[in-house]
Parts: C-alpha cells; sequence; structure tokens
C-alpha cells in the first residue's frame, strides 16, 4: 500500500528488501525499534505500518523544505 501511494504521488523512494539484505533489517531495526514493515523515514519522523494522514503529513514536510 505505502509503495502504491507514494507512486501515485510522483514521490521516489528507496526500497530494501529486508528479509535477503541482513544490513538493511539491522538498520532499520536501528531506526524503529521493529521488526516489521513498511518503515518510512521523513522529516527526521519514523513511521512503522501504513498510515495514510500520517504519511501525508510527511510528505507535507517534505514539500515545505523543498519551497525554502
Amino acid at each position: 500500500m505505502a509503495k502504491e501511494f507514494l507512486s501515485q504521488k510522483g514521490y521516489t523512494f528507496t526500497e530494501y528488501d529486508v528479509t535477503k539484505d541482513r544490513a538493511a533489517l539491522d538498520e532499520m531495526v536501528k531506526i524503529s525499534g521493529a521488526r516489521s514493515v513498511p518503515v518510512i523515514t521523513a522529516c527526521n519522523e519514523v513511521m512503522v505500518g501504513f498510515d495514510r494522514t500520517r504519511l501525508e503529513q510527511m510528505l507535507s514536510c517534505i514539500n515545505q523544505r523543498s519551497e525554502v
């Protein structure tokens, strides 16, 4: 859901397959404290899972930063 949502909005993102990349898994756990996906980071926030409203707020922060 998160990938489709971001793609539909025209955002680029980096996807890591934590089932195949141990270093990515370790980094994800370090950042989020969780072992579940997705983990999305933006504007110094970390979101575990997909919450459309919160993700839209995070994207708004990104948009505001690029306009300044």
